[in-house]
């Protein structure tokens, strides 16, 4: 009877272990995502992506 208790008991500090280390890690990355979202906002806009090469083909639209 005293092994389950102690068992139990093991069981619940290990599981409120592991809950505490998650909301740390959690606190840890909303605050790093927080601190770095300025740096994100004034990342310049890639630069646009060049024309196609017109086919060799096909001739020149007249209008």
């Amino acid at each position: 009877m005293l092994k389950r208790l102690a068992l139990i008991a093991g069981s619940v500090a290990g599981i409120v272990f592991l809950r505490k280390k998650a909301r740390q890690q959690q606190a840890e990355q909303d605050l790093w995502n927080q601190a770095t979202d300025d740096v994100k906002a004034e990342a310049p806009a890639p630069a646009p992506a060049p024309a196609p090469a017109a086919d060799q083909d096909t001739p020149p639209a007249t209008s």
